[in-house]
């Protein structure tokens, strides 16, 4: 054994625990150790490396011991029932290891660190508790207005303030998700849920919104497409909409009237074929933000302190989910911004590319003719290029003149045209007397589309009574304009045919089960499913609920509709009950849930539990209709 002596006249006395290392006995135990190291050793134990806790931590302490280019020690080591950190460092031919007891140290870390848990997971329940106590009378405020705006001949002075009633409760509802959504993204809850959808419906979904919020604000809203490299992606669409309005209404909401909010959308191919990179710009021209407020604009519930923000509401959490959820998508985002001279948001996210197919809808229109009417230079190019990119032959109008002209040729060499596409304005003409005048020269051989980015349900009627046959949003995608195209084709006509009686349910005869604590919610439940015409029997708990199945012959209940938190037995418990009961229909019967737990795990408990589906409060007629179809399939006989 090397000479140890010079490591005893320095370390023997020593308070702290001091072991050698010989380096060229590669992983071996201490050469020596101090007479405060024998602690170390339980009775009957000689190998020092047994007398760590966790075997990691000794194997961690070895790699640095022998590895001097690597010489980094573990910050904690657990020896026995105290805790120390290692010190190395070199003596000669030995690698001296010094041992720092810190379990003082360490047991209060923990403690503090254990406390900081506790406090977190007591804020997730709180928000959780607190969603559903609030949801609760939401679900009645929300109900209670939807079914008193459905009801004929309501005063214009109750009307105005349900209408009001329903845009508060709107913009309550989203401040309760937003602080929702920071809880469930700091607990690591959030989970995206991508799916191929289309970006057409999704822009279009956005600008239905923002454009009623830019029109309430008196701003200007303008937007612009770049190039569409791809219309099908794979994205959480929920999520990216999320993204683009959380954006946009900020944009709206700091912008003062007579101001101007606009967005550049674009999708191009990534260098990875398999993805496309979608850029989102979002500018306008508000008030805009200092400086040392840029450097806080994505921390949680940051607001910049002015008299004029001050009187705007909002939680500070927007800007915070929204790059939390960029980042989780893979993307990035920036701002550039300057006080009295607007704001500027990019957003970059990678997303992977749906399938290229080729649609059959596209042969049925190969070599269609078409006529359409724009004024505009840029915009009715690029409309004529996604014309013939679907295989139409087309002509272009700039005016309603050239238009009349166009098809007067037509009739005259018998080469009608398949359909006319008009924008909502033209300079110099009416266009709703011009398209009137085409209806009664022309009658109803000849199809009208209207492109417009107006909002379709507040001029529905004035075109329609115009001779307009369908509508297609703009700015127009390829998708949306095919969809319309082909409904005008005998193809088209019987495919709508057949899916609007697909869609003719009758729920007459059906007999639901409907287990809900609250009174008012209950009403609120029977008031909507009594619309279509089904038998509603109710229970107050899970208790009742489950002796009312039991009560009933097999098969005769077609859907229970079961809320979770109730009094007596919850809803988990009495859906877990039925399912074990000893009947021909107990694994069978459809149970949803309807309840104003929202989180992914509260779907996920419910799913556990034996259910078939999860209805979040406040009920959404959408939601409720798709349930309907789904669990009690088609026509009652």
């Amino acid at each position: 054994m090397e000479n140890t002596t010079i490591l005893k006249e320095i370390w023997d006395n020593g308070e702290m625990p001091v072991l050698a290392f010989l380096r060229k006995k590669e992983r071996g135990g201490p050469a020596y150790h101090n007479r405060a190291a024998d602690a170390l050793y339980p009775s009957g134990r000689t190998d020092f490396w047994n007398c760590f806790v966790y075997e990691e931590e000794a194997e961690a302490l070895r790699q640095a011991i022998w590895d001097s280019q690597e010489r980094t020690a573990p910050l904690f080591c657990h020896i026995q029932d105290m805790v120390y950190s290692a010190v190395l460092f070199e003596q000669g031919d030995f690698c001296v290891c010094m041992l720092q007891d810190v379990s003082a140290y360490y047991e209060e870390n923990q403690r503090i660190m254990d406390e900081a848990v506790m406090a977190n997971q007591a804020k997730t329940n709180f928000l959780s508790e607190i969603s559903h106590d609030i949801r609760t009378p939401m679900n009645a405020i929300i109900g209670m207005t939807e079914i008193a705006m459905m009801q004929n001949d309501v005063p214009r002075r109750v009307q105005d303030c349900l209408d009001k009633i329903k845009t508060a409760s709107d913009h309550m509802m989203s401040l309760l998700n937003e602080v929702l959504d920071m809880s469930r993204i700091e607990s690591g809850k959030v989970v995206l849920q991508p799916e191929q959808i289309d970006l057409a419906d999704l822009l279009h979904e956005i600008l239905i919104v923002v454009k009623a919020q830019a029109d309430g604000a008196q701003v200007a809203f303008h937007l612009e497409i770049g190039r569409m490299e791809r219309e099908n992606v794979w994205a959480d669409g929920v999520r990216l909409k999320q993204i683009c309005l959380n954006l946009l209404s900020n944009s709206v909401k700091f912008t003062p009237k007579g101001g101007t909010v606009g967005m550049f959308w674009e999708v191009v191919r990534d260098a990875d074929p398999e993805l496309v990179q979608l850029y989102v710009r979002v500018w306008d021209t508000g008030m805009g933000m200092s400086e040392e407020f840029l450097k806080r604009i994505f921390m949680p519930f940051e607001r910049e302190q002015n008299t004029t923000i001050s009187k705007i509401q909002g939680t500070g959490l927007g800007m915070t989910i929204t790059k939390n959820l960029t980042e989780m998508m893979g993307g990035r985002i920036e701002v550039q911004s300057r006080q009295g001279e607007g704001t500027c948001f990019e957003i970059w996210i990678p997303l992977k590319a749906g399938a290229e197919y080729e649609d059959a809808r596209k042969t049925v229109l190969q070599g269609r003719r078409v006529l359409l009417l724009d004024g505009e230079a840029g915009r009715g190019k690029n409309h004529m290029e996604l014309l013939k990119g679907l295989g139409m032959t087309a002509d272009w109008a700039r005016s309603a003149e050239q238009a009349l002209d166009f098809i007067d040729e037509a009739v005259f060499d018998v080469q009608e045209y398949f359909a006319f596409l008009t924008v909502e304005k033209v300079e110099g003409v009416e266009v709703v007397l011009f398209l009137q005048d085409i209806r009664k020269r022309f009658g109803n051989r000849l199809p009208i589309l209207l492109l417009s980015e107006s909002d379709w349900t507040q001029i529905e009627y004035l075109f329609t009574s115009a001779g307009v046959d369908a509508f297609v949003p703009m700015p127009l995608f390829t998708n949306r304009l095919l969809a319309e195209l082909y409904m005008l084709t005998e193809e088209g006509k019987q495919e709508r045919a057949d899916q609007e009686s697909r869609e003719e349910y009758d729920f007459s005869g059906r007999k639901i089960l409907l287990v809900e604590d609250n009174e008012i919610n209950r009403e609120i439940a029977q008031e909507l499913l009594g619309m279509y015409g089904m038998d509603i029997e109710t229970a107050e708990n899970g208790e009742e609920a489950v002796a009312y199945f039991e009560g009933t012959q097999p098969f005769s209940l077609d859907l229970i509709l079961m809320d979770v938190q109730m009094p007596v037995m919850n809803g988990l418990d009495a859906t877990r009950k039925i399912r074990s009961l000893a009947r021909s229909d107990a694994r069978s019967v459809p149970i949803v849930a309807m309840t104003a737990n929202a989180f992914m795990e509260d779907i996920q408990r419910s799913l556990d539990a034996g259910m078939d589906g999860h209805l979040s409060k406040p009920l959404d007629m959408d939601q409720m209709r798709g349930c309907l179809k789904r669990f009690l399939g088609g026509k009652s006989e």
